[in-house]
């Protein structure tokens, strides 16, 4: 049996490999986006056969279970799995690498990975003596007390390392919420098709896992969970706007319409886009005079970085620390960064602009030829059109940001802008992921039983 140190240099080697070979990669999958963005459209247009509500329950009881996340969101998607293991297994042990919120929910914290919220191979890179340090803590504790069962949760660049492990040493694995390979890195599915059990959150991943040799399950997306453990609604403050009438004498008070501005959750997210939004909220309001902005924020840490790009405002922001989907139910539109909470936004039938603006030319221009999907967002992925439109890229043009938005929340507009949202809401949001995903993590060892 290999000691935890030869466990940690054979993953540096692979790390190593794949960082000499990921510009000819990278090249390659440039060569053939045509070829895949043909193989993409094909995928969107499979049918998909509903979510069955009634499961077969697996019999088998879980003792110990080692989880791993190392980001936010997938913090988030843990702690529901988490809930479900809990309440199904009374005295499970769960141990690994999380955040907060998973150490008060009862987890034994090995190190705070879901705290960093590392971004970009710079940061990565400077974070690299800590992750090896993770992946060896990963090996000696597998080895000392081997759990019932791994649960990998997103975060693909570390998990990935820990997968191999585990399975080298027999132990049976659940990576919950399959990476996006289809988009940016084919070549890697030959380590995550080795999972016991893939589980895929959108609806055409499924058939793309089956293309290329692994058996990945689609779950539905946890955000339908989400939703519905936050069904209160924010209590805007009064802001009686009169909209002026002839004379200088005013009008009558008309209802304040609230927009959301979500410039992610990472601080690097905040700084490229933050600003950005703002000059368009400017934009907004000069032609739409009842707008009023607010800021949602779940991430404490980030705070003081908020409040001094808001500093800066050319308009007044009303601020939301720890009100996210309560904020969101009550606005009429959104500019989100991409990520998952583009998909809560259209998944509340928020009408919204999803905004990604990049520091660096070349990773804009390869965003716009390397990835082989026609959009970024989640949600015109899976309606297969642009719900949401897109403003991706590294020089972006706050009036852009300002028009999209408005042809969505002016009254012509919004009402289609909605329909469409609910219709995307009934095709992949099907309650019950939680319950599907504790099942398979069930299901994965109840076949070595």
């Amino acid at each position: 049996m290999l000691a935890p140190a030869f466990d940690v240099l054979r993953e540096f080697v692979y790390a190593l490999g794949d960082l000499l070979l990921a510009l000819p990669r990278h090249m390659y999958a440039l060569l053939r986006r045509r070829r895949r963005l043909a193989m993409f459209e094909q995928l969107r247009s499979t049918s998909l056969e509903p979510l069955p509500e009634v499961l077969p329950e697996p019999e088998v009881s879980l003792k110990k279970v080692i989880l791993s996340c190392g980001d936010n969101s997938g913090e988030t998607h843990a702690l529901r799995l988490l809930a479900q293991l809990q309440a199904r297994h009374p005295g499970l042990q769960v141990e690994g690498f999380g955040g907060r919120r998973l150490g008060q929910a009862g987890m034994d914290i090995w190190n705070p990975l879901a705290d960093l919220n590392v971004m970009g191979f710079k940061d990565v890179a400077a974070q690299l003596p800590l992750f090896f340090g993770a992946v060896h803590q990963f090996a000696k504790r597998l080895r000392q007390d081997p759990p019932d069962v791994v649960v990998l949760v997103d975060y693909p660049g570390m998990n990935r390392h820990l997968l191999r492990i585990a399975q080298r040493q027999g132990v049976k694995v659940v990576h919950y919420i399959a990476p996006q390979l289809w988009a940016w890195a084919p070549w890697r599915v030959r380590d995550f098709r080795c999972a016991d059990r893939l589980l895929t959150i959108l609806p055409f991943e499924q058939d793309w896992y089956a293309q290329h040799g692994a058996e990945a399950p689609f779950v539905g997306h946890p955000l339908a969970d989400s939703l519905a453990a936050h069904p209160e609604t924010w209590d805007p403050p009064l802001t009686g706007i009169s909209l002026g009438g002839q004379g200088g004498q005013g009008g009558p008070e008309t209802q304040a319409e609230w927009i959301a501005i979500l410039p992610g959750s990472r601080r690097r997210e905040i700084r490229e886009n933050l600003s950005l939004m703002l000059a368009a909220a400017a934009l907004l309001q000069k032609k739409r005079p009842q707008v009023r902005f607010v800021l949602p924020h779940q991430r404490a840490e980030v705070w003081p970085l908020l409040e001094e790009l808001l500093s800066e405002a050319p308009i007044e922001v009303e601020r939301a620390p720890d009100q996210f989907h309560e904020v969101l139910r009550v606005c009429r539109g959104a500019w989100v960064v991409s990520g998952t909470a583009s998909l809560e936004v259209a998944a509340l039938g928020i009408p919204s602009v999803v905004v990604y603006r990049m520091g660096s030319r070349f990773g804009a221009w390869l965003a716009g030829h390397a990835l082989a999907v026609p959009y970024v967002g989640a949600a015109n992925l899976i309606a297969g059109e642009e719900v949401a439109p897109e403003q991706v890229g590294h020089r972006l043009d706050p009036t852009a940001l300002c028009d999209d938005l408005l042809r969505q929340i002016d009254d012509e507009g919004h009402p289609g802008a909605v329909a469409r949202l609910r219709a995307l809401h009934d095709r992949a949001l099907a309650p019950g992921t939680d319950r599907r995903a504790a099942m398979a993590v069930e299901a994965c060892v109840a076949d070595q039983s």
